[in-house]
C-alpha cells in the first residue's frame, strides 16, 4: 500500500462558500498569535513559551519532556529545545528520571509559576480585548465555535500524522 493510500483525502472539492474559511482562518491565527507575541514580548517571553509554560503543573510538580510535547503539539526535540531557554532564564528546571535518561522530568521554578501565572492573565486580558468587539450575546458562541474548532482541528491533524 503506497503512503498516499494511507492519508486521508485532503484535496476533496469544496463549496464556494468554504473558500472563504481558509483565508479566515489563516488570518485568524496570524493576527492572534500577533497581538499574544507583543503582549509576551511585555514579559520577556517568546512565542509558543507561553504554551509550553501553562502545559507545566502550577504547583511545580515534575512532567515528562514527552507529556509537555503532546500536551503542546510539537515534536519532543522542538520541547527541548524551547526548555534550554526557559532553564537558562530560571524558569524550569530538568532532571533524569530514574537510570532511563531519555525520561526527562521537568517542573517549575517558583520564578516559573509566577510567570505562568502571568501568561494566564495575559491570555485572559487578550481575550477580554477581542470580545470586546463582540455583540451582546455573541461572546459565548464564538468561545464555543473556537472550542469546536479547536477539537476539530486536532483531530485531523492527528489523522495525517
Amino acid at each position: 500500500m503506497s503512503s498516499s493510500a494511507q492519508q486521508p483525502n485532503i484535496s476533496a472539492a469544496a463549496s464556494p462558500q468554504s473558500r472563504a474559511f481558509v483565508p479566515s482562518l489563516v488570518n485568524i491565527m496570524k493576527s492572534g498569535r500577533a497581538l499574544i507575541t507583543l503582549r509576551l514580548a511585555e514579559i520577556g517571553l517568546h512565542s509558543g513559551q507561553d504554551h509550553l509554560l501553562v502545559a507545566l503543573d502550577p504547583n511545580g510538580a515534575p512532567q515528562l519532556v514527552s507529556q509537555l510535547a503532546e500536551a503542546t503539539g510539537v515534536r519532543a526535540s522542538t520541547t527541548s529545545k524551547m526548555l534550554d531557554r526557559l532553564e537558562l532564564k530560571g524558569l524550569v528546571t530538568r532532571r533524569s528520571d530514574g537510570p532511563d535518561r531519555r525520561h526527562t522530568m521537568v517542573s517549575l521554578t517558583p520564578e516559573g509559576i509566577a510567570l505562568r501565572a502571568e501568561v494566564e492573565t495575559l491570555w485572559e486580558n487578550v481575550e477580554a480585548y477581542i470580545m470586546r468587539g463582540c455583540a451582546d450575546g455573541e461572546e459565548e458562541d464564538v468561545r464555543h465555535a473556537a472550542s469546536r474548532l479547536d477539537a476539530l482541528m486536532t483531530e485531523r491533524l492527528r489523522r495525517l500524522r
